[in-house]
């Protein structure tokens, strides 16, 4: 993936929050996000010194669900079960369309409480910080 997908796809994204952030088909848009980061150097150099950790990316209004892993200079993700293994965060399709296209600020998701991390705060904080760093990469 190169520096291009990654803007085709956050322009895609972005241009979806504005009208509707929801459906079926946006945990493939934000894992074509996700995928098209982890093959961009900015992106992997932003996530050096940020502790690896993982993720259950669940999309309640759907039923649907990725697997997150960040930290240590790498980024994966895929498509996984709503039930599977690691620690769960829920969070509406359009939360998670807005918060890993960087329509939607790491800070607000989190105090609002558009995120609930199902294991704890320490997962929460984690993944803010990673939002964050994405979303710096991004701008970069």
């Amino acid at each position: 993936m190169t520096k291009e997908e990654l803007s085709a796809a956050l322009t895609e994204a972005q241009a979806r929050a504005k009208t509707n952030g929801s459906g079926n088909d946006v945990p493939e848009l934000v894992l074509r996000i996700l995928t098209a980061a982890s093959g961009t150097e900015a992106v992997r150099e932003s996530l050096k010194d940020v502790k690896a950790g993982r993720a259950l990316l669940r999309f309640t209004d759907i039923g649907r669900a990725i697997e997150f892993k960040a930290g240590a200079g790498e980024l994966h993700a895929e498509i996984a079960d709503i039930k599977g293994p690691g620690p769960k965060v829920d969070a509406t399709s359009a939360t998670w369309l807005g918060l890993l296209s960087g329509t939607i600020k790491p800070w607000l998701a989190f105090t609002r409480g558009m995120v609930i991390a199902r294991a704890g705060l320490t997962e929460l904080r984690w993944l803010q910080q990673v939002a964050e760093r994405l979303q710096k990469a991004y701008a970069e």
